[in-house]
This record gives C-alpha cells, structure tokens and sequence, in this order.
C-alpha cells in the first residue's frame, strides 16, 4: 500500500510554492516532473526513483519503452535543473530550505539554504530585523571584533575571487572561447566524420540515402542485389576520406579547449538519444553524413548534390543582394571553384552547440578545415561579430577557394550568416 504524502510537511509545501510560481507555471510536464520525484522522495520510495519510472509516470511512456533510445526524461531534467537554480536565484531566494536535483541522478535533495544568513536578517515577529544587544565593555567586544574581521576578510576574498573570474571570462580569446563552447565540459561532444561507403552505394543505386533508410539499414539491400556483394560486406565497409581524418586529428590538438572530453563516433554506429543529448560535431554534407539533415530545416546554406548533372552545389535558401541562390562545383573544369561550409547552430535539445563542417568536394572541406582551424581569417571573424559579453553567436560562413589540383590553399568567405 502506497503512504500518502503530508501535505502539511514543509518540504511538499516547498514544491507546491515552486510549481506554481511564473518559472514552472506555464510548464505542465516540468511541475508534473517535480511533483512526482519529491512525492516518491517524502513517502520513502527514494529507490523507486529512476529514468524507467519517471518515464512511465510523468509522460506516458510504455513500461517496456528504452530509455537508451528515448531521452525525454534526461533532456527535461535538465530544464527542470535550470528552473529550479532561477527560482532559487530569484522568487526563491530567501526560502530557508532549497530543492536541487544533482547531475546523474533524479532524487531530489532538500538542503538548507547557505545564503540565507547573508542575504535576510532575522525579524521579530512585526517583521522588524532583530539587532542583538552587545555589552559596550571592551572585554566583550573583542570576540565580535575579531568575527566581523574574519567576516570582512572572507568577503573580500570571495568579491576578489569573483571579480577576477569575471575579467577572466570577458578577456578570453573569442577563438579560445568559441572552442571551449563546443567542448563544454557540463555536455558530452561526439565528432562524427563521413560515411564514405554511402557516396558509393548512391552511385551504384542513383538513389541518395536519407537519415532514416541509414537508420533502419534498408540502404543495403539495393547495391547488394546489383553487385553481389553482401549486406554484411557492405555494413562492415566504414571508409571515410583523409579530408575527414585529417579535421579529426587537428581538433584533438586544440590548444585553447580547456577540457577534451569528445568521443569519436563513425557516422553508422551513433544513436539518436546521443544526437539529440550531446554537442556535435558533424563532418561532411548530407550525402555521405545523414546526421547533417537534422540541421537542415534551421540553416541558410546547405550542401547539396544535382543528382540529374551530378555535380556537387551549395543552396542558398535565402539569398541577400548581391548573392547567388546556387554555389556550383563543376569538377570538370580546370582550376575550378570549390565552396566550403562552416556552421556553428544551437544543439538538437537547445542546450548546447553543435558544428558542421563540410564542403563540395574533398577539396572543399579541407578548405572549411583549414580557415577554421588555421587560418587568421577564422579568428579575425569571430572578433567582428561577438557579442558585448564576449559570447559567440550561432552563424554559417561559406567559402570559396580555387581547387588546384586537389588542394585549395586560398580561401575567401563570400556569405555569411549570424543569428540575432
């Protein structure tokens, strides 16, 4: 038999105040979240308390569904983190006890408030703050003296500590800093380089494979009948170009990511909960990376393939005065244009951040790897476009280079695009 919770303990008067204030009241699932982990908590069924059951109880998921596969409760525990420090930071800030609900776990904590002391003196019962009388002999001032010296000492080190972390934060390198937005170490980071095999694959089918045929492997059973080569030969076939390897070599050297915390993931083998939990960073169009589709629908430029010329472009979806609607490759000509794509967009779950990195040739996304990783250029762009507090905004930068007998060592950016 389940115990019902005391609605007179104050601790579920607590989360009553901090789902109905203006932080929780216009989310229904995240106050449903909050009531159902502090009810199971106050009746003792702290063990109960998992992804499994939240899953169940909060939002209606089958009792066999897969967490590994669905992160609903992992991404909207994150947002109920995120309300719960602003209420305390701001509704809640003289509440006497806090509720917080660690990272890796779901059980809620109820823990006295540290800043209570500092922040609310304590009140007689008109509400009037309460000075305690201090004998005026210098025998009994002394301990007070002596507290208030100590007290004025470690505030001066905390204000000291937090002035130099704040000028810390706005002098860093924008460069130093957009790289360290990506490989932040509160996410994880996965860098998925290209599926070559697909480029393949489409050439033998003259069909492109979308995100979801990639996903369910349906695109290995039409070359397998044309060729005689195996579905298992095919699925065992992870090529990907040196283009690729090459950008993965050099963003695991970065000197300025103060923590590397970023695994390395073949487009075949990631999932979708990772996709949507972590930050990426995705190498390669959409022909030989399907992952990049899930960033389609937000960007401007996005590489393309004409399947009835068979040359590689780059769309322009909403072209500004002066700009082309296509940016085409023709691999037949000599010395010819190639176009590279660096875009940095908000994560799939909008926590985090993600980067895409690809072009229209080989060619062309060494181009991309070579301006964002070495080229001043890189560098001076982020400075034009920062904001006030330093932070970077999410925007896509294409450029364009002259293909030299497959390498393209001159780059130019000729559109850009930043988010407000």
């Amino acid at each position: 038999m389940t115990v019902p919770v005391d609605t007179n303990d104050p601790r579920w008067q607590l989360m009553e105040r901090v789902s109905s204030s203006p932080i929780l009241e216009k989310s229904a699932r995240l106050r449903a979240f909050l009531k159902f982990v502090c009810e199971m908590e106050l009746t003792g069924r702290r063990l109960e308390i998992n992804e499994q059951q939240i899953g169940i109880g909060v939002f209606g998921r089958p009792p066999a569904y897969s967490p590994g596969e669905d992160s609903i409760v992992r991404s909207q525990a994150r947002l109920l983190r995120q309300r719960l420090e602003e209420y305390f930071r701001t509704t809640g800030k003289f509440e006497p006890v806090r509720i917080t609900i660690p990272k890796g776990s779901y059980v809620p904590l109820f823990e006295p408030n540290p800043e209570l002391a500092v922040q609310k003196p304590a009140a007689d019962g008109d509400g009037i703050p309460v000075i305690s009388p201090i004998a005026e002999t210098g025998a009994s001032q002394a301990p007070w003296r002596l507290l208030a010296a100590l007290g004025a000492g470690v505030l001066i080190l905390i204000c000291s500590w937090t002035l130099l972390r704040r000028g810390h934060a706005s002098a860093e390198d924008p460069y130093a800093r957009f790289w360290n937005t990506i490989f932040d170490p509160q996410r994880g980071q996965v860098i998925v380089p290209a599926d070559s095999t697909l480029i393949l694959i489409e050439e033998i089918t003259g069909e492109q494979v979308t995100l979801e045929n990639y996903l369910n492997r349906d695109y290995l059973a039409k070359p397998s009948q044309t060729t005689g080569l195996s579905t298992s030969d095919l699925a065992g076939s992870n090529y990907t170009s040196m283009a690729d390897l090459n950008l993965v070599a050099r963003l695991v050297r970065i000197p300025d990511v103060k923590q590397m915390k970023a695994e390395i993931r073949y487009a075949r083998d990631l999932s979708i909960s990772e996709a949507k939990e972590k930050n990426l960073v995705l190498i390669g169009g959409p022909r030989a990376n399907p992952w990049v589709e899930l960033f389609a629908s937000r960007m401007n430029f996005y590489v393309d393939f004409d399947w009835k010329r068979h040359k590689n472009s780059v769309v322009n979806k909403h072209p500004q005065a002066g700009e082309e609607t296509l940016f085409v490759e023709d691999a037949t000509a000599q010395n010819n244009e190639v176009y590279g794509l660096i875009a940095f967009q908000p994560s799939l779950d909008g926590e985090g951040n993600a980067l895409l990195v690809a072009g229209t040739s080989s060619p062309a996304t060494q181009t991309a790897a070579d301006f964002l990783l070495s080229d001043r250029g890189f560098k001076d762009y982020l400075s034009k476009i920062k904001r006030p507090d330093g932070s970077i905004p999410h925007f896509e930068l294409l450029l364009q280079a002259k293909n030299l007998r497959g390498n393209a060592p001159q780059s130019n950016i000729i559109a850009s695009r930043i988010d407000p």
